[in-house]
């Protein structure tokens, strides 16, 4: 059987540099419910229910959502512990105010700006939440419904945004690092894109143009969202902070329709959204490789049949791997509509967590498997929460050893090692492959990562460990 092993290393080896991801689902959420958020890994999902309630759901661990009463659900932390969403005034003024929920605390309300109007409906909404779950932004109804933008934190409470450009603003996202805010203020003909830093002071790109932003990466870098370039209607964009270069994504179907981005994933090479013409909406998925495609034509692609008629994707993972939105569902009945999750690259029961982390700059770096690890299955090894553009190593062995390591453990005695010469600007790395025929049911392999990283306690960033094992 060692011997055996060994030559499952060498055979590896020399399929380590090819191969390709498949399996996929889709997992449709209760009849009245829209999932709105995702937490960076794609293990913790969030949205609406039964207008006026939110659901949090660990959908890999858990049976089923869980039921936050009393407030609907907008926005998760990277963690998956702290949301944000909406609650009725506690003042009882008949207005809603912007909120945040823990399981420990239940709903908070975070108040409104101080010269917030009743009379317009809400008192504040929230709409995003940063990755530690620290500061939210929306909007607060000021001076006879007037709209602005705010951000708070407990340390600072609620703090109205420069007011940009001609009017009203809304401040609709922020990166997960807290950096970067954005959304739209009254331009020159309607809204147009506006920023804003954690200091409360923001721009517009130009107040001519017409659009807003929806949605950034990690740390602002890279935002999109939706504006007006030429012809008919507006369409998706993709904006990089450091060249101040937008660049159009175009829309799916043309036309009336307007295309509308809503999130990206750390490579950029997944961004999710929607088209829009009046009522009517259609999911849609641009990749870097083929472009806009609707999620549905992707699921029919990838042989998922049943799928209801997807509306609205409104986040995906940072691997680009799940998304989660909103489609059609109920029959027509009073709630004809549901949310849903939908995994491109299906984690296979073959592939056991053994943890074991240890955490570097953007916190533990998370290494997941995915194949069913039979002769010719498409096989992945993905890393996610590296340094970004830091040298790693993954290490795989035929057996444990459990050794200490630079103030971690490091879990796979070191029979391979894969050399990653620079992760991605986004901190991650792929490692696809095509599993060897040949290997016997049984077999286990161990996998791990070394990130050189500074902030590591000892220079190392060391991820979580994987059991491989073929049925």
């Amino acid at each position: 059987m060692f011997k055996g092993r060994i030559q499952l290393l060498r055979a590896l080896a020399l399929a380590l540099c090819v191969g390709s991801v498949s399996a996929q689902k889709i997992i449709n959420l209760p009849t009245g419910s829209w999932a709105n958020d995702i937490t960076p890994d794609g293990e913790v999902v969030v949205g609406t229910f039964d207008f006026g309630n939110g659901f949090i759901w660990r959908w890999r661990v858990d049976p089923a959502p869980t039921v936050i009463l009393g407030g609907d659900v907008v926005g998760v932390s990277d963690d998956g512990s702290v949301v944000c969403g909406n609650i009725p005034d506690p003042g009882n003024s008949g207005a809603s105010v912007a909120a945040i929920w823990t399981a420990a605390s239940g709903w908070q309300s975070l108040g409104w700006l101080p010269t917030a109007s009743l009379g317009c409906g809400d008192r504040s909404s929230a709409y995003d939440i940063s990755g530690d779950g620290t500061t939210v932004v929306g909007l607060s109804w000021v001076n006879g419904c007037n709209a602005r933008g705010f951000r708070w934190t407990s340390a600072t409470g609620m703090q109205e945004l420069q007011g940009l450009a001609n009017g009203s603003n809304r401040c609709s996202a922020i990166s997960g690092d807290g950096s970067a805010l954005g959304g739209f203020a009254q331009g020159t003909f309607s809204r147009t894109p506006a920023y804003w830093a954690p200091n409360t002071s923001g721009f517009v790109l130009d107040a001519n143009f017409q659009g807003e932003v929806h949605g950034f990466n990690e740390n602002g870098s890279k935002s999109v969202g939706t504006k007006y370039f030429s012809g008919s209607s507006f369409t998706a964009f993709i904006r990089d902070a450091q060249t101040g270069v937008m660049t159009n994504l175009g829309g799916l179907l043309g036309g009336n329709w307007a295309g509308t981005a809503s999130d990206l994933s750390e490579d950029n090479k997944v961004i999710v959204g929607y088209d829009v013409n009046q009522l009517s909406r259609k999911a849609w998925v641009w990749t870097s490789t083929d472009g806009i495609k609707s999620l549905n034509d992707r699921l029919t692609a990838l042989g998922v049949v049943g799928a209801p008629n997807l509306l609205v994707c409104r986040a995906v993972s940072d691997d680009g791997n799940v998304v989660v939105g909103g489609g059609e569902a109920g029959g027509g009945g009073p709630f004809g509509f549901g949310g849903f999750i939908v995994e491109f690259n299906t984690p296979s029961p073959q592939w056991t967590d053994l943890g074991n982390g240890l955490a570097g700059t953007q916190g533990i770096p998370k290494l997941v498997g995915t194949g069913a690890l039979t002769a010719g299955s498409p096989t992945s090894v993905v890393l996610t929460k590296g340094k970004p553009s830091s040298p790693a190593a993954y290490v795989v062995g035929i057996s444990t050893i459990y050794a200490s390591f630079k103030q971690g453990v490091l879990v796979p005695f070191p029979d391979y090692l894969v050399l990653v010469p620079a992760l991605a600007p986004s901190g991650s790395v792929g490692l696809p492959f095509t599993w060897p025929a040949g290997v016997p049911g049984g077999v286990s392999l161990y996998w791990q990562c070394l990130i050189s990283d500074p902030v590591g306690p000892s220079g190392f960033a060391i991820s979580n460990a994987l059991q491989s094992t073929t049925p």
